[in-house]
């Protein structure tokens, strides 16, 4: 919803600048929309924002293969609200594993 609502103001700021013939506006207009999509997709593999999603499918789709070596197998079909919840050592060694800056995409 918020990505199209991100499209839709895009497009409005562009056919703005069309119909005005200002392209430099239109540019400058449209920067602040790209950098709020942008931060939108890195929201999208904050493990805090993907607390339902099952860690493994999460490792996936945001972070590297490498990751696979160290996190602790019995978690990987725990969702990651689990793993934050959790008070054993080894969901503690999994959720900052996928908190780690190393292992990001």
């Amino acid at each position: 919803m918020r990505k199209l609502a991100i499209r839709c103001m895009l497009a409005a700021v562009m056919a703005c600048a069309a119909l005005t013939g200002s392209h430099q506006d239109a540019e400058a207009a449209s920067a602040p929309a790209r950098l709020a999509a942008e931060r939108h997709l890195d929201d999208a593999c904050a493990a805090n924002e993907s607390l339902g999603e099952i860690a493994t499918n999460f490792i996936s789709r945001c972070r590297r293969g490498s990751i696979r070596q160290v996190f602790p197998g019995q978690h990987y079909g725990d969702t990651l609200g689990y793993l934050k919840g959790c008070r054993e050592s080894s969901c503690n060694t999994a959720w900052k594993l996928l908190n780690d800056n190393r292992f990001k995409k």
